[in-house]
């Protein structure tokens, strides 16, 4: 069961807790938690590369999440003012820009996906920015930016046509119009 983003706001040590003991997500090396302005989940995390790019000297990535009352969340790289970065958000935030709002829900975290999808995420992108740095290549179908004309971007890929319709969100008949988190 995923840890839910209701428990973080609650109370964010117990969650960089979780994320440091339960072993649920790969990598976690030190996890702290506060409460910020306005109620915001603070969670610092170091985050140790995948063992076979730890030996090609990918990083250990330090970040900062910030996860709001409404769910919004940013995430921002620490230590990173000497390192470009492709897909960041303009100022004056600077967050690493994840994903789109309006893209396919079966290809972006959601808050009912939980505390460690959302971790998982962050540190993937962290080491696809690093892939990226190191050969110039996204080493996924890379999002374009700006908003589509129309909808959303579409997908270019067969391989993310066919992810996309493997994790297609449905509707549970026993969703709440409002569900808590």
């Amino acid at each position: 069961m995923a840890y839910p983003l209701k428990a973080v706001l609650a109370d964010p040590g117990a969650a960089a807790d979780h994320l440091f003991h339960a072993d649920t997500v790969y990598g976690v090396e030190q996890a702290a938690g506060r409460i910020g302005p306005g109620g915001a989940a603070l969670l610092e995390l170091t985050l140790r590369p995948l063992p076979a790019l730890e030996r090609e000297n990918y990083p250990t990535e330090r970040v900062r999440l910030v996860i709001r009352p409404d769910y919004t969340v940013h995430a921002f790289p620490l230590d990173s003012a000497d390192r470009a970065f492709k897909h960041r958000n303009p100022p004056p935030l600077r967050d690493l820009c994840l994903q789109y709002p309006s893209d396919d829900a079966a290809l972006r975290w959601i808050p009912e996906d939980g505390l460690e999808a959302l971790i998982t995420l962050v540190h993937r992108h962290l080491l696809y920015e690093e892939a990226w740095r190191r050969s110039g290549t996204w080493p996924a179908e890379d999002a374009p930016h700006g908003q589509p004309a129309h909808g959303t971007h579409p997908l270019r890929t067969a391989e993310t046509q066919q992810e996309a319709r493997r994790w297609a969100r449905h509707p549970s008949p026993h969703q709440k119009r409002h569900p808590h988190l």
